[in-house]
């Protein structure tokens, strides 16, 4: 029952695209709290997540397509282009396994580019598993007061925060236009419609 509960919660987290301290700590707490077994804890935590990512993913890629502008979408859709083949698959993998902060943003992005699910799934899967093999290997008894502080953290205003963050990063990401940079090598914004 303990692992449903771990597999549910990194599932949880993988949904939300905002910024949340990380869900190694809540693989590592589970680990220590319930005496779970290491690896299948990974793994579990890993596959919840994997789960979250690709629902996230696919919600953004039906929702977001109906809600950009026909500039938007095509920007998207040359970026996508661009990153087709080999060299662009391995470079999405490697981003979306390592998926720096603000992951959110990412997987939101990756389904209004339309990335394949099989990629995010692969790609955040192994991610997860490395990622969380070292944080928790390596910090399972400090999860425990980590987890303790940063729930006094959380509060309103850190969630309104937050969403102003995401929200702010993807109206700035989706407004870049891939061709000039890709193309000209400068950064030009897009302003209205066009």
């Amino acid at each position: 029952m303990s692992y449903l509960i771990l597999s549910l919660i990194a599932m949880g987290f993988a949904l939300i695209p905002l910024p949340l301290f990380p869900s190694w700590v809540v693989v590592a707490y589970m680990v220590v709290q319930f005496d779970l077994r290491f690896m299948p804890a990974i793994l579990v935590g890993a596959l919840g997540t994997t789960a979250g990512r690709v629902i996230l993913v696919a919600v953004s890629r039906v929702a977001g397509h109906r809600m950009l502008g026909s500039w938007s979408r095509g920007n998207l859709e040359y970026l996508h282009g661009r990153l087709e083949g080999a060299a662009g698959n391995l470079g999405i993998a490697v981003l979306l396994g390592a998926s720096p902060p603000p992951a959110g943003v990412l997987f939101v992005l990756a389904g209004l580019m339309r990335i394949r699910l099989w990629l995010v799934a692969a790609s955040v899967f192994v991610g997860r598993c490395i990622g969380y093999i070292i944080s928790v290997g390596g910090t399972s008894l400090a999860a425990t007061h980590l987890a303790e502080k940063l729930r006094g953290v959380v509060g309103p205003w850190s969630v309104v925060l937050a969403v102003v963050i995401i929200a702010g990063v993807l109206v700035l990401v989706l407004r870049i236009d891939y061709r000039v940079l890709l193309e000209e090598r400068r950064l030009r914004l897009h302003r209205g419609r066009r």
